[in-house]
């Protein structure tokens, strides 16, 4: 169930017969030249919106929420169209969301993230807003990370705007990539490196991986995958 398509009297009875809320969590930035800026907003929406639908099917429910469009990329703010939004304000913000999702009842709030750097201020959030409700569990679902095994038995490699990445938006929205472009190469460093400008070096010309082998149906795999897996966690909690 959607969110935003409700009326605020919609959502009071939804509120009384669901407890989980699912929020995508994205960034708006740099993905080469041949992904849209929004694919880490594009990916974890549509995951959400199939883990719905499977629930759906089998008498289940849960809300989904708008999502949170911008993240922290430090590391890509080096290109054009990278809006990079500071941890400590997407901590702030992110907290103040799961907290309101709390006070309205919500008894679990999932966090679905569709980008890297938003990792570290999410678990902040979540572990500020644990502190003050103690009712409330908050998941974090890294999609690319915590179900990397299943993705790389349909995909040769991971990587920024890479193999998977670019099969995910064939797979959601073919008429933005622009397969022409898709060019790059896995690089990294044996340790973390924090500098200005990192990312002309990790990520040339926006990307860390080859994209070349992606295919829409890889990206559609992905996506069954990762949702049936997801709406199986999710399922085992409701019963």
């Amino acid at each position: 169930m959607m969110m935003e398509n409700l009326t605020w009297d919609e959502f009071k009875e939804v509120k009384e017969r669901i407890d989980t809320v699912v929020i995508p969590i994205g960034s708006i930035e740099a993905h080469g030249k041949h992904l849209p800026l929004n694919t880490d907003v594009l990916a974890p929406v549509e995951i959400a919106k199939r883990v719905e639908k499977k629930l759906q099917e089998i008498g289940k429910d849960v809300l989904i929420a708008p999502p949170v469009n911008y993240g922290h990329t430090f590391v890509l703010n080096v290109y054009p169209g990278t809006i990079n939004v500071r941890a400590e304000t997407l901590r702030a913000y992110v907290r103040d969301i799961i907290e309101e999702f709390a006070t309205e009842g919500f008894k679990r709030i999932i966090l679905l993230n569709g980008h890297g750097g938003n990792v570290y201020p999410l678990v902040e959030a979540a572990e500020d807003a644990a502190e003050k409700f103690e009712d409330i569990e908050v998941w974090l679902i890294n999609w690319w990370i915590d179900f990397r095994e299943d993705i790389l038995s349909i995909c040769s490699s991971q990587g920024h705007a890479g193999e998977d990445e670019t099969s995910v938006i064939l797979a959601i929205k073919p008429e933005l990539v622009k397969m022409g472009k898709a060019v790059g190469e896995k690089r990294a460093y044996g340790v973390r490196k924090i500098k200005k400008n990192i990312g002309l070096e990790l990520f040339p010309e926006g990307v860390n991986d080859n994209p070349r082998g992606a295919t829409r149906e890889k990206g559609e795999a992905i996506l069954e995958i990762v949702s049936e897996k997801i709406m199986r966690l999710i399922l085992e909690e409701l019963r």
